[in-house]
């Protein structure tokens, strides 16, 4: 089954910014065109919080998918559902990078906006969203930095103990087979209560 990543596309346009209410209302159209085929969905990004002046429309989803087997043996991967990348090939005119069966894609709308949709594994999904809801400098200095102080660090499979991980440049790996996982967050609320921090609205996050 191909994955809908279409060739990268090169000499994009730069990018405009849209008033908040013109981006807020092509995110809300997008959210209900793939909400029927998602476990969860949410905005993201400067729409979430409010910002009057909107780059690009930012989105944290966990698709419906099916196993798609590819080996003898039962070898195969989750793949997202053909109705939700039907859906997302509707609205788009083309993907820039990445693609919606890996965790990220890059997208330019019909709309005349670039979208950014994450889509991170089930048990790190509340995570994401606090971080990808940013500001940059909130995610940065009050989010990670509230984890950090509790023994954690990002890696590309959510949060581990600083303990059993090793730093390689700027990124955190995690060397153990069975490492101590965190729990899986019911909610944006619930996660920033484990890592002591105070949740504060989107809107206040503009830091």
């Amino acid at each position: 089954m191909s994955n809908f990543s279409v060739e990268q596309v090169k000499n994009v346009e730069p990018a405009s910014k849209f008033e908040y209410c013109v981006a807020k209302k092509i995110a809300d159209s997008l959210i209900e065109t793939l909400e029927p085929f998602c476990e969860k969905i949410h905005v993201a990004g400067s729409i979430r919080r409010q910002k009057p002046l909107v780059k690009d429309i930012e989105i944290v989803c966990e698709p419906q998918r099916v196993f798609f087997q590819t080996e003898l043996f039962g070898n195969g991967e989750h793949l997202v559902i053909p109705k939700f990348r039907n859906a997302v090939k509707l609205v788009s005119e083309y993907v820039i990078r990445g693609g919606i069966d890996g965790r990220y894609a890059q997208i330019r709308l019909k709309a005349g906006i670039t979208l950014d949709m994450f889509l991170p594994q089930p048990h790190d999904y509340f995570r994401q969203l606090a971080t990808r809801t940013g500001s940059g400098d909130y995610s940065r200095f009050i989010i990670a930095a509230a984890w950090l102080k509790n023994g954690w660090c990002g890696t590309a499979d959510g949060l581990r103990k600083t303990s059993e991980c090793t730093k390689e440049g700027n990124k955190w790996k995690c060397y153990r087979n069975n490492p101590e996982l965190p729990p899986v967050w019911q909610s944006e609320e619930e996660f920033f209560g484990w890592i002591g921090a105070k949740y504060v609205e989107p809107a206040e996050r503009n830091v």
